[in-house]
């Protein structure tokens, strides 16, 4: 029952948004089918651009992997992310260390590509909206919604930050947590039965101590050596998303929204994602996304619009990519004479 929860509570809203809003949805056919075609060639640049950036920032972080590959191993891990209701961002973890292992990359520079992967956008992610909205929360204007954005925002930013400073300065945050792995390992290795055998085995070659350290020079060396681009490649992913909201908002024809109102509704949208237990925030972006774009006053055919086209955009288009990815990656390297 735990398990059919997430895909319950998707049912649910589309089935309350198909009831409560048929007059919306018949609306917004009409208006698609009144929309030109040559009107989705910026649509599909749009999610090219979304697809580009995030294989660049992944490059980025990971030395040694080109803008082909990390789009591949990207577009692989999100639609493992975004399709699999339950484990599925540890099942697209487990594609992208398999693709990166099959192109000869180490795993300290996988495990420091995945740390400044996870800890960049999730900076980008409270820091936009603290940034956008600190103004109008000092002067008391801001709704509930944007004081609840900065007011846990930039508490987790500044902590992040010392954080990451002592872990990065020191090397005792990385050591504590290999102790307590080693700890684990200890367990582990203290189980005699026999179906404990092929883990014992796996956890027998590991040195959680030394490959903590490892992976920390290698995090120093790569922020060290690539932190203006890794900088300029998380700004790039950001870019193009507010590229593909305002896309939609224009091939659909929305009246009344600046690009500002669509900047700070993609900075607070970004962060219902983030705090959402269900892959990609389905459901629940969708809802947020539309109550947003009602709040900064487009009409409710012009808000479930653009959010139908938006999120076509960033969670169905990169579904359907990234299987088609991962299934040419599996064809092709099943198939080489090495492999």
């Amino acid at each position: 029952m735990r398990k059919a929860a997430v895909p319950i509570l998707i049912f649910l809203v589309a089935t309350t948004f198909v009831v409560f809003r048929r007059e919306v949805l018949g609306d917004i056919w009409l208006r698609l089918n009144e929309v030109p075609r040559v009107a989705l060639l910026p649509l599909a640049l749009a999610g090219m651009g979304m697809v580009f950036a995030r294989g660049m920032f992944l490059a980025a972080c990971s030395p040694g992997v080109s803008v082909r590959q990390a789009m591949m191993a990207d577009q692989s891990a999100l639609a493992a992310g975004y399709g699999i209701i339950i484990g599925g961002g540890v099942v697209g973890t487990g594609m992208r260390i398999h693709m990166f292992n099959s192109w000869g990359i180490g795993h300290p520079t996988i495990a420091s590509s995945i740390i400044a992967t996870a800890v960049m956008p999730s900076f980008t992610t409270w820091g936009l909206p603290s940034v956008l909205l600190i103004g109008p929360v000092v002067r008391g204007t801001a709704t509930f919604e944007e004081q609840l954005a900065v007011v846990v925002g930039v508490p987790l930013i500044i902590v992040s930050l010392v954080f990451w400073w002592l872990a990065l300065r020191t090397p005792y945050v990385f050591t504590a947590v290999a102790r307590v792995t080693a700890r684990c390992r200890v367990f582990l290795l203290g189980k005699d039965s026999l179906r404990f055998k092929r883990l014992r085995r796996i956890v027998e070659r590991a040195e959680p101590v030394s490959f903590s350290i490892e992976m920390r020079k290698n995090l120093v060396q790569l922020l060290r050596d690539r932190w203006k681009v890794i900088f300029a490649a998380s700004f790039g992913t950001l870019a193009a998303g507010f590229l593909c909201l305002w896309t939609s908002s224009v091939v659909f024809q929305v009246e009344g929204l600046t690009i500002s109102e669509a900047l700070v509704v993609f900075s607070l949208v970004r962060v219902v994602i983030a705090l959402s237990p269900i892959p990609g925030g389905v459901g629940l972006a969708e809802v947020g996304l539309i109550v947003l774009l009602e709040g900064a006053g487009v009409s409710a055919v012009d808000a479930a619009g653009t959010t139908l086209l938006y999120r076509f955009l960033t969670w169905f288009a990169p579904t359907i990519v990234g299987s088609i990815t991962w299934w040419r990656y599996n064809h092709t390297y099943l198939r080489a004479p090495d492999n």
